[in-house]
């Protein structure tokens, strides 16, 4: 039986994560990707929001937080924490973002298996100066399947059978 390591782990579970962000985006191709529904007074994010939202927090919160190398993506500053979600013109496609989106996780998942240690200081301090590496990983992963659920609701508010 092989053994795993804690890196490895962790890596699998960020992707099976992804798969399910994944999955809810191919249900919802031929919707408009930057369509609000609106549920009472507040509008939901759209796709291409919470897609590329997605795409800075793993970049953040994996990719950087843990010393890889940032990936020159010149739109993801756009989509990062508390940034409006109305579509905006300066917006990229969905259909760049979903390549990027891509392109981030694969490099994250290649930064986590890296890693010597997850209890380590991270390079960000999302918790407090004393967040480790594997504080933030955690939540990358607790936050991607928020916005996978996100993305299933979607699918529900568009008729779209998900199961």
């Amino acid at each position: 039986m092989k053994t795993y390591t804690e890196q490895e782990v962790v890596a699998e579970i960020l992707d099976k994560t992804r798969k399910l962000t994944r999955y809810f985006l191919s249900k919802l191709d031929g919707v408009d990707p930057l369509h609000q529904i609106v549920v009472g007074e507040h509008k939901l994010n759209c796709i291409t929001w919470i897609c590329a939202h997605v795409t800075w927090a793993e970049h953040e919160l994996v990719v950087r937080a843990l010393g890889g190398e940032p990936l020159p993506i010149p739109w993801l500053e756009q989509f990062k924490f508390g940034t409006s979600s109305e579509p905006q013109v300066t917006w990229p496609t969905l259909a760049e973002i979903r390549e990027d989106l891509d392109k981030v996780h694969e490099v994250a998942l290649n930064v986590i298996r890296a890693q010597t240690d997850l209890g380590q200081t991270a390079q960000i301090d999302l918790f407090g100066p004393t967040s480790t590496k594997r504080d933030i990983v955690y939540h990358s992963i607790r936050h991607e399947g928020t916005h996978a659920g996100h993305l299933s609701w979607l699918c529900k508010l568009n008729g779209i059978k998900t199961i």
